[in-house]
């Protein structure tokens, strides 16, 4: 496969397609084909693609081309009607008159009752309703338990920036077959059920809301024996469906595909932090169906293919930590068995098995590579432990740990990965991993029942996980070293964004690692991950040694109290998405102007701590051992210290012109800070001291990395 933007010259290589096998597909009829996918391309834009077909065993060798154009984000109506409404019986009345085009505004206030509408938009001219403001509009449903507080029969309907709050389910679209619904920056809370849907739905978009149901960690599916299997977060049936960038927790599975023969559902940016069953189900989709560049935490049975039809269902570069049960559930729903999963580049890690499967029926057809696969250290009896029977699956260049008994039933039993990769059944290129594996120390819990926050698994700079992988077009093209990094996260490049984004940040300009957007200003081009909140340096130093590294030191200090609005620093909320205490943060030191020094320290979420209380927060506070020693996030406040033989940034080679600072709490927008050297430069900016200029102003752009 190869696919370039229409217009250009440039060809880019494509995961080969993947050949559907319906001999092994029973409970649909699946005729013979080659599927796949493209990703990572723009939205709203045309590409030409090409398909090169050939057989060493026959005289093909065929060329096809075609064109597609990606959809585009939902936006507002091209001729909107405003309506303004703030209380209950006028919001229905808005709702029963909806028409084409209107954009009806809830004031702030609590809207008590159930509502409904039945009117459809158009594509061009969706019926919009937005709250004032997502924790200040409010549509309350009373406790009702067998009731949605709101119901949509229609299609391009779009709701927007409010919350939906106490009732069975906060929102489900009724409409069989209804088409490009959208759901975004929405709040539901204290529900059985979050987003619901009905058959044959298509093309819709929900993202970037926060969905938030009544299960507590550590209940789990084999406490009740599946009591609350259905208590479904998001729940989709047909085809098309953009499900991306919510952060769900409460529910028996957060996120879930309920339609046979699915095709074309995306699942990306999702943060999971908790979930009775299955992080995911992808059950019963035909093809193309796709789970990419999630994060999953303390869950039960994570990434569900209970069956896939032929496929190909796609599980890629996700974040699985804290797995209670089954990491990858290929499972039947008897006699359907799945057959064409393609997993690669996860990072899982686990308290009691590296890898777990507990059925009787098999897999076909299954490719499994370039993934890491953590256990407890000590192991247990064994390291793998994989019941069903394996047809034409394929284990191979992932990461293992620790070395132990990988016990893969009929297809072979083996005492160590040592012998395992004798028997040159699995794992050729395989690796077995020695610690250190993750910078942030992160190992797996002593048991599931611990909760988690959002861990970092940045590889360490010394893990034997680094340059182990096989390369995969369009999904690792991006490698910094000799060849891609075993896992979710290439080393060097930026971290994805989970759960909800930033103001501004959509499918048009989000970052997802090397080779992703880059955020155009007026200015300039950088390749900053996200618009960053510029910030003035009320004081940076650094001091080296020709000694000793541990002479080494860095303080940096900001007060916005006096700067404008759009400047100033703003603790992100508890419990949201830039909440530290569990997406942790990362700090970067760099030089701007001179030496190309550059120095990144992940600040995990178990060093965060909230000042205040939760009921009235005052910021946070990180505290280590290691390179950075102490940070402070108050309003109009930032203190950083830290140095000695872990702090790598050296001033060896002057001068450095200027210094810039970055420092990000889970996906809230970061800060940017930057100061030139306090003249004199032979007393400032030297081999073994950088002092900037006190009170320098918020920089214009957030300077490019060296």
């Amino acid at each position: 496969v190869r696919y370039r933007v229409t217009g250009t010259t440039p060809w880019r290589t494509g995961l080969p397609l993947f050949r559907v096998h319906p001999a092994e597909v029973t409970g649909r009829s699946v005729p013979a084909q080659f599927a796949g996918s493209l990703f990572d391309l723009a939205p709203g834009t045309t590409y030409d693609i090409e398909l090169h077909a050939t057989d060493p065993d026959g005289p093909v060798d065929q060329t096809l081309t075609t064109r597609g154009t990606t959809r585009s984000v939902p936006g507002d109506p091209a001729a909107p009607s405003p309506k303004s409404v703030s209380d209950a019986a006028g919001l229905q009345a808005a709702l029963d008159a909806a028409q084409a085009g209107d954009v009806i505004t809830l004031a702030d206030g609590t809207y008590a009752g159930q509502f409904v509408i039945t009117a459809s938009g158009t594509a061009a001219n969706p019926i919009v309703i937005r709250g004032a403001s997502e924790e200040g509009t409010i549509l309350d449903g009373g406790g009702c338990s067998s009731c949605n507080v709101l119901e949509s029969y229609g299609s391009f309907v779009h709701l927007e920036r409010l919350t939906l709050q106490h009732a069975n389910r906060g929102l489900r679209f009724q409409g069989v077959g209804a088409d490009g619904n959208v759901v975004r920056r929405v709040h539901i809370r204290d529900v059985r059920l979050g987003i619901g849907s009905n058959p044959d739905q298509q093309n819709s978009y929900l993202c970037d809301n926060v969905v938030e149901g009544r299960l507590a960690w550590p209940l789990v599916y084999a406490d009740d024996n599946g009591k609350h299997s259905d208590d479904d977060g998001i729940h989709v049936e047909g085809n098309g469906h953009v499900v991306c960038h919510n952060q769900v927790s409460g529910f028996g599975d957060a996120l879930k595909v309920e339609e046979d023969g699915a095709r074309a559902d995306d699942f990306y940016g999702n943060e999971v932090l908790w979930s009775y069953d299955n992080g995911i189900e992808l059950d019963t989709s035909e093809g193309n169906t796709r789970c990419f560049r999630n994060r999953f935490t303390n869950t039960y049975a994570t990434i569900s293919f209970q069956p896939i039809f032929g496929g190909p269902a796609y599980a890629l570069r996700n974040v699985v930590v804290n797995v209670a049960n089954e990491q990858l559930k290929f499972h039947a729903n008897t006699p359907d068995q799945p057959s064409g999963m393609l997993v690669f580049h996860n990072t899982f890690v686990s308290p009691a098995l590296a890898l777990n499967l507990q059925t009787s029926d098999a897999s076909h057809h299954f490719l499994v590579e370039n993934n890491l696969f953590v256990g407890p250290s000590p192991p247990g009896p064994r390291v793998v432990d994989w019941t069903g029977p394996i047809d034409d699956g394929h284990f191979d260049s992932d990461g293992w740990f620790p070395g132990g008994r990988f016990d893969f039933n009929a297809a072979g039993d083996w005492p160590s990965f040592a012998a395992m990769q004798a028997a040159g059944v699995f794992e050729t290129h395989g690796t077995l991993l020695v610690p250190p594996i993750f910078a942030s120390g992160l190992v797996a819990p002593p048991t599931y029942k611990v909760t988690l926050a959002p861990p970092d698994v940045t590889l360490a700079s010394a893990s034997n996980a680094i340059d182990r992988g096989v390369v995969l077009p369009n999904v690792n093209d991006g490698f910094t070293g000799a060849a891609p990094d075993l896992g979710a996260y290439e080393v060097g490049c930026p971290i994805p964004l989970y759960g909800v984004r930033p103001d501004g940040i959509d499918e048009t300009n989000e970052p997802f690692s090397c080779g992703g957007p880059t955020v155009t200003s007026t200015s300039s081009t950088t390749t900053t991950t996200l618009p960053y909140v510029a910030i003035e340096t009320t004081a940076l130093t650094l001091r080296d040694s020709a000694v000793s590294p541990v002479g080494r030191k860095v303080s940096f200090t900001s007060r916005t109290g006096k700067d404008p609005l759009g400047n100033r620093v703003v603790p992100p909320a508890a419990a949201g998405p830039g909440d530290p205490t569990l997406g942790g943060g990362a700090l970067t030191v760099y030089d701007a102007a001179g030496t190309g020094e550059q120095t990144t320290v992940p600040l995990p979420s178990a060093g965060w701590s909230l000042l205040g209380s939760p009921s009235r927060p005052a910021g946070y506070r990180f505290r280590s051992s290691g390179p950075i020693t102490s940070v402070v996030v108050k309003t109009d406040q930032i203190a950083v210290a830290g140095g000695k033989a872990g702090w790598t940034y050296s001033l060896a080679a002057p001068p450095q012109g200027r210094v810039a600072l970055r420092l990000a709490l889970g996906s809230a927008r970061p800060w940017c800070a930057a100061a030139p050297a306090k003249p004199p430069a032979s007393l400032n900016d030297t081999a073994t001291r950088f002092v900037a200029q006190p009170k320098s102003p918020p920089p214009a752009t957030c300077p490019a990395l060296p």
